[in-house]
């Protein structure tokens, strides 16, 4: 079995097709339209500010137990 040229499948440009067709740079790369996502919201916002505090409200939490539990806070 042999193998597949796959480098020079895609053919020449056809007259009048735009697909696929870029200006080039001076060094003969092309030149690509900027790529601008529109966001994609998984969550509400308001949502989002509430588990946003949340978080953060544990992790303080977490943060004072460690605290407490150091070697320096020895209660007897």
């Amino acid at each position: 079995m042999g193998k597949i040229d796959t480098q020079g499948m895609s053919g020449e440009t056809v007259e009048g097709c735009k697909d696929n067709v870029y200006p080039h740079d001076e060094n003969g790369e092309p030149i690509y339209p900027s790529y601008t996502p529109t966001p994609l919201p998984l969550i509400e916002p308001k949502l989002r500010e509430e588990l946003k505090d949340l978080i953060n409200e544990v992790l303080d939490e977490r943060e004072h137990q460690r605290k407490l539990n150091g070697p320096y806070d020895v209660y007897e």
